[in-house]
């Protein structure tokens, strides 16, 4: 039964590599290191995007200073004109006097007055007195509480396009009117900035409604449109600095700051190539290159370690392998490249193979030794009991007596049924082993033999199935085969008519059972096997009793029919002494 273990190396054998393993372990230690590594990159990208966005800012700051400088003149006038119009509010060409000259002072102002909520305009630094209309829209500017920067109020004012900055005019706490000078945009993009080097690619001003008082270059968005939401919604005391696309489309860096609190805003637009906040390109994550490093090493561990451990090793494993199965030694590759320790392993190897080899090589001799021994030992013991059935003959011919004869003729077939033995087991290929067959024809051959001379009409059959048994089994079968053999000789009926016959036969009747049995003519007679009796009887149980089985006998119809059924054996045993 296998194991869990087992069952998950056959099914996930990467998991179980050396290399996967050695990256997994090798993961958790860089694990703190690439941590670390992600969290300094991230530190850096913020620092320098940080730096960037300030430098950014102070560029724009630089770029809009000719235009804080016009805005905050012209708020600081009409401040100070709201708090002295009480004193000319009465006398109508003074109060015109006043704007007048108020006006020609400056050149970016090309209209200062007073508006009240009627919308009727008397006291301005026009020649003549006029009314501004709607009224519901006159009527409202004139009494909001706040300052304001108004685009375009009069769209047939003179010198170009303006904007109208409002503020209000209080008596007795209560808005009476306000304060209105027009400011030529035209003189905010002439104003001479500190540094005129680096300029942004669009410039616009917008108040706090989001409403577009001026532009120069490219637009942020389309012409007379509110600035886009997102740009009003980052409006806040401290500049903001964003990446966003202009009204052609293209991709810029918006930088949006304040010009005047609560009243002016600008927002700058600049090229991505002068800073990182945004690229045309994409813009990869903080934690990319450590990410990659981090891969990248886990990569070179694992093509190291198969370069120098797991392919070193499967081919040591794949030359063991061929060395165990043909005991071929293919020479290593590259071997002083290798580590020492797998230079040590492999050297160990070859030394060990060789040690194999010699001792194989003195085994098969010893072995090749021994069965020539064994052979020897078999053939001179065949010798021996041919010798000694010699001189049984001999001394047949010399006995006087018909039952000295017959009792040395039976001694003489037990002593060649031995040397039958003998003889097979030295001409097999095993010499532990003897092939039934051949032991069995030259047994019944010289059974058949005696037949012919005692029975000239008598018929015999043999049947044998191949197979091989021990010497333990092989010397009691073929004593067995020679007395029953013998016995059924003496008990064939002498007749023509119908033929005596006898018939051998061994066969394997089931898995590891052998069964031989013996067949003649002439039924039961005082010879047969019994549980008492002679010599012969005897000798037949003693010999099924060797082969581990017992002895059957039956008579019917006049055929006399003995059977021994054995179980083979498989493991040479050791040697029984009987």
């Amino acid at each position: 039964m296998t194991s869990g273990s087992e069952v998950q190396a056959e099914r996930w054998p990467f998991l179980q590599s050396l290399p996967f393993r050695v990256v997994a372990f090798l993961s958790l230690a860089l694990l703190p290191i690439g941590l670390l590594a992600i969290w300094q990159t991230q530190n850096l990208d913020e620092t320098l995007r940080a730096r960037t966005r300030l430098s950014l800012v102070a560029l724009t700051e630089i770029a809009v200073s000719g235009e804080r400088q016009v805005l905050q003149r012209a708020v600081g006038a009409a401040s100070g004109q709201a708090v002295t119009y009480g004193l000319t509010a009465d006398d109508p060409i003074a109060c015109s006097e006043s704007f007048k000259a108020f006006q020609d002072a400056d050149p970016a102002i090309s209209f200062a007055g007073f508006l009240p909520e009627s919308g009727r305009v008397d006291c301005s630094s026009e020649p003549a007195p006029f009314t501004i209309g709607p009224a519901e829209r006159v009527a409202e500017i004139a009494t909001s509480p706040r300052n304001a920067l108004i685009p375009r109020l009069r769209a047939d004012a003179p010198g170009g396009r303006t904007a109208v900055l409002t503020q209000p005019v209080v008596r007795d706490e209560e808005v009476i009117g306000q304060i209105v000078l027009t400011i030529l945009t035209d003189s905010m993009s002439e104003m001479p900035d500190l540094n005129d080097q680096n300029q942004p690619l669009s410039l616009a001003i917008f108040n706090r409604d989001g409403a577009v008082i001026n532009v120069q270059g490219e637009r942020p968005v389309a012409e007379e449109e509110a600035m886009a939401e997102d740009i009003v919604r980052r409006l806040s005391t401290e500049p903001t600095a964003f990446a966003g696309q202009n009204a052609a489309g293209e991709r810029r860096i918006f930088v949006v700051l304040t010009l005047v609190p609560d009243l002016a805003y600008a927002v700058a637009g600049w090229a991505p190539t002068d800073g990182v906040l945004s690229s045309t390109a994409y813009t990869l994550p903080s934690f990319f290159l450590p990410a990659l490093m981090w891969l990248a090493s886990l990569l070179v561990a694992y093509f190291a370690v198969h370069r120098l451990v797991v392919s070193p090793v499967q081919d040591l494993g794949i030359r063991m392998r061929r060395f165990a199965s043909d005991r071929a030694l293919p020479q290593p590759k590259n071997t002083e490249m290798l580590p020492q320790e797998l230079f040590d392993l492999e050297q160990t190897f070859i030394n060990m193979a060789y040690d194999l080899i010699d001792d194989e090589a003195r085994m098969e001799n010893s072995l090749r030794e021994k069965n020539v021994l064994l052979k020897e030992v078999h053939h001179r013991v065949k010798n021996n009991l041919q010798m000694i059935s010699s001189i049984m003959n001999m001394q047949i011919r010399a006995a006087k007596t018909d039952e000295s004869r017959h009792a040395l003729r039976r001694l003489q077939d037990r002593v060649l049924g031995l040397a039958t033995v003998h003889r097979v087991l030295y001409q097999s290929k095993e010499l532990a082993r003897a092939d039934a067959a051949p032991l069995m024809t030259d047994i019944c051959a010289s059974v058949f033999h005696d037949l012919t001379e005692a029975r000239p009409h008598a018929v015999h059959a043999l049947e044998v199935d191949n197979f091989t048994l021990v010497p333990d089994q092989a010397v009691p079968l073929a004593l067995l085969v020679s007395e029953v053999g013998s016995n059924a000789i003496k008990n064939l009926p002498d007749t023509k008519s119908p033929a005596p016959f006898l018939n051998f036969s061994l066969r394997i009747v089931s898995p590891g059972m052998a069964q031989f049995r013996c067949r003649n003519s002439g039924g039961s007679l005082p010879e047969k096997v019994a549980p008492d009796g002679g010599v012969g009887r005897q000798l037949i149980r003693a010999f099924a009793m060797q082969l581990g089985g017992t002895v059957e006998v039956q008579d019917h119809d006049g055929i006399h029919t003995i059977s021994v059924e054995f179980p083979i054996t498989a493991a040479i045993p050791d040697a029984l002494d009987y």
